[in-house]
């Protein structure tokens, strides 16, 4: 699966096993991704998409899984999301879980 298909439908509802492993390729996709094609991949998502991206990076960083790839993904979100996608993803009520 590609990761946009991942960000499509986040395993918000899965059972704890099949999270981390769509987690654990997520977290290599964004890994294998060169740096100078993170923004065009930003660019592609719907604005759901994107927030699902942010939970993965915040994941990940909570994870310290590869922290220096993630902060560069999470300055090329913020850049074409915008400062909306970091606030919505960090005032939800109803915390999403991936």
């Amino acid at each position: 699966m590609s990761l946009t298909q991942f960000l499509e439908n986040p395993p918000y509802e899965e059972q704890p096993q099949e999270k981390q492993r769509i987690y654990e390729q997520v977290i290599n996709s964004l890994s294998d991704t060169a740096d100078n094609k993170m923004k065009d991949t930003c660019n592609n998502l719907d604005t759901d998409q994107q927030d699902a991206l942010m939970r993965y990076i915040y994941k990940g960083l909570e994870n310290c899984d590869n922290s220096l790839k993630l902060l560069k993904w999470h300055g090329a979100l913020s850049e074409v999301a915008g400062l909306g996608c970091i606030m919505r993803v960090m005032s939800e009520k109803r915390k999403r879980v991936l």
